[in-house]
């Protein structure tokens, strides 16, 4: 069990600082060792040559998705970060969504606020460039890169429908414009055959427009 907190404009303040006000059930535990055992399984069950840690926050420039295991631990760690950094002069934006990745959990029944202030709860939203989903499905973000590599159609007339350019060029252009948006992080993507397809459709549509083939 997840619950995952973004959008928040905390700055790049260390996480241990508040570490030990935090409980000790707080966060993610997880194990590690430094001597190049690190993706051998079997060696990280060897306590005697491993380390644990926790992790109460991940940041990513002035934002901050907040890890916990409950409602009641993500409550309590968010109050608990929050009041760190108003003595530090900082201020968590009220604009904060929540976001659960928990399966089969009722939203209505989840209220986390930060000093009073509710904050809203979301199925989805966009973060650096991408589209998180409660379902972690891929259905909206395979959707918004199709529509964003959408400037094939408004390239069409100078470049794509152009008979003054050479073929290699227009396949050139469409490979630095569309094709790179529609795939930009896809490496990190789990796609499923109806994303493939989806994928295949627009890109034989636009090979057939620069062709010139109207079958």
């Amino acid at each position: 069990m997840s619950w995952h907190l973004s959008s928040l404009t905390f700055s790049q303040l260390p996480s241990h600082s508040c570490s030990n006000v935090l409980p000790s059930d707080a966060g993610i535990s997880y194990t590690y060792r430094l001597d190049g055992s690190l993706f051998n399984s079997c060696r990280l069950k060897a306590e005697s040559k491993t380390s644990n840690d926790r992790i109460y926050e991940f940041q990513y420039s002035d934002d901050a998705a907040i890890p916990a295991h409950s409602a009641e631990d993500l409550q309590s760690t968010l109050d608990t970060l929050s009041t760190a950094y108003i003595r530090s002069g900082l201020l968590v934006n009220t604009k904060t969504e929540v976001l659960s990745t928990v399966a089969n959990q009722d939203l209505s029944t989840l209220s986390l606020s930060v000093h009073g202030d509710v904050l809203s709860k979301v199925q989805e939203f966009t973060y650096l460039g991408s589209i998180l989903s409660d379902s972690c499905s891929l259905d909206s973000e395979v959707e918004h890169r199709i529509k964003a590599a959408s400037a094939f159609g408004r390239l069409s007339k100078r470049v794509f429908l152009n008979h003054n350019l050479a073929i290699p060029t227009k396949v050139a252009v469409y490979r630095a414009v569309c094709v790179s948006v529609m795939l930009y992080g896809c490496e990190a993507w789990t796609l499923y055959r109806r994303h493939i397809k989806a994928f295949e459709a627009f890109h034989i549509c636009s090979l057939q427009t620069i062709l010139g083939i109207r079958w």
